[in-house]
């Protein structure tokens, strides 16, 4: 694999590839250097990846101020990035999380929320739910009579 005259040398990655001596040899000096330094790079990326401590989602959770199942599901629909899992446990990278909070209105505190209850600005404890057959019918005056 001999380079053309005046041809810049290349490389591009489409696959792993083992060089023995006499294929390094053959390489030229620049192409060596450019390897070397390609390899220097992913082993540095790969090594600051690696120093970063990952968090679980109870670690998550404490930062965040929120419950453990709040965690799991902006982890489940995507609103928060997972670097990989241990076993079926997902970690997280600080930074992350970081995005994630920020991305996110603080939590409220239970005591805010009772307040907010209490004032009647929240919503009612019982929830109502859209009754269109039962509005017909007592539209029509056929409900039973109590």
């Amino acid at each position: 694999m001999t380079p053309r005259a005046g041809a810049p040398e290349q490389i591009r990655a489409l696959a792993t590839v083992t060089l023995d001596a006499q294929a390094l040899d053959e390489l030229g000096p620049r192409t060596l250097d450019r390897l070397a330094d390609l390899v220097a790079q992913r082993l540095a990326e790969r090594r600051a990846a690696g120093e970063a401590p990952l968090l679980t989602t109870g670690d998550v959770a404490e930062i965040a101020g929120v419950h453990p199942d709040t965690v799991r599901r902006a982890v489940k629909t995507g609103a928060l990035n997972i670097v990989g899992y241990v076993g079926q446990r997902p970690r997280m990278r600080r930074e992350d999380v970081e995005a994630w909070i920020a991305g996110n209105d603080p939590p409220e505190s239970a005591t805010g929320a009772q307040q907010r209850l209490q004032s009647g600005r929240g919503r009612s404890r019982r929830q109502s739910y859209p009754r269109p057959l039962g509005d017909v019918i007592k539209t029509l005056g056929l409900g039973v009579e109590r």
